[in-house]
């Protein structure tokens, strides 16, 4: 059975997965505590809700500067618990990073998967000066299209245009790599004719997520960013977010991925699996595991 078919049956099979569903493990490609721009100081917030008849311990790890930090938190059964700055309650951290959340086995009474799921959500935010906030809901990656693997990512709501505190939008493009090597890749912007106007190749380190801008001297309206994995299979989670240029507020959008195979044939392509031989519970598992790696 080919790739394209096994992706097209899980995706018949499991229409929701990851985010669409309470998991075991949620994994957020980005995490700020962190001073910004004009002024600006920018916080994470979670919120963890579990909704088994037990109490759930929940590792909570931060990923940043080439490794990582592990904390737990204790959810009661039926609970929701609320971090306005998860980052500095939780960890005492600084700085941006990115975020795995699971209630594995070992620190949960040996409980099959399905009984140590629990819902979470994430928002970055910066609290204006005049009070209130602005900020980005980021949502928790899907284990089997929230990575790249050996496919092509194309994101077509890129804006560069207009100035900086005046009007138009920014773009900027983070990436996440856990996997055990670095994560090279090309990024290329075309323009809606589709044509490429600008290319640039980026390395992700393992457990060194950033976010760089992409250049607004182009003056592009609306434009599609392609992020090529150049053949080589990558653990690496990538994704965009749209900044007003009035206001400073963000759109955060993922990856939507295509088998380079079929972009070079002209055939078109389907959403495509991280790893789509493997069941959601099976691509968590594998993901969870890189990410701890040697430094178990």
């Amino acid at each position: 059975m080919n790739r394209l078919v096994i992706c097209l049956i899980l995706t018949l099979a499991s229409p929701l997965v990851a985010s669409d569903l309470v998991s075991s493990n949620h994994f957020f490609p980005v995490a700020s505590r962190t001073d910004g721009l004009a002024g600006t100081r920018w916080f994470t917030s979670v919120q963890i809700s579990n909704p088994q008849s037990e109490a759930l311990t929940i590792t909570a790890r931060i990923s940043s500067a080439g490794s990582f930090q592990t904390e737990t938190v204790v959810i009661a059964a039926g609970e929701t618990r609320s971090w306005f700055d998860f980052l500095g309650e939780v960890f005492e951290f600084e700085g941006n990073g990115a975020l795995l959340l699971e209630a594995d086995a070992a620190a949960n009474q040996n409980l099959p998967s399905e009984r140590r799921s629990f819902a979470a959500s994430m928002r970055i935010f910066t609290e204006e000066v005049e009070g209130g906030s602005f900020g980005q809901g980021v949502p928790s990656l899907n284990p089997v299209t929230g990575f790249l693997g050996d496919w092509t990512a194309y994101f077509p709501a890129v804006s560069l245009s207009g100035q900086p505190g005046v009007e138009g939008f920014r773009t900027n493009v983070g990436f996440w790599n856990i996997g055990d090597d670095e994560a090279q890749m090309r990024l290329r912007i075309l323009d809606s004719s589709g044509t490429q106007v600008w290319q640039q190749s980026v390395t992700a380190h393992r457990h060194d997520p950033f976010v760089m801008s992409l250049p607004r001297e182009l003056q592009i309206e609306t434009a599609t960013l392609v992020v090529e994995t150049m053949g080589e299979w990558l653990d690496c989670a990538v994704f965009i977010s749209v900044v007003d240029n009035r206001t400073g507020d963000a759109s955060y959008l993922g990856s939507q991925l295509m088998d380079p195979e079929h972009a070079r044939a002209g055939s078109g392509g389907e959403i495509a699996g991280q790893a789509p031989e493997l069941s959601v519970t099976q691509s968590t598992e594998r993901l969870r595991t890189l990410f701890v790696g040697d430094f178990q």
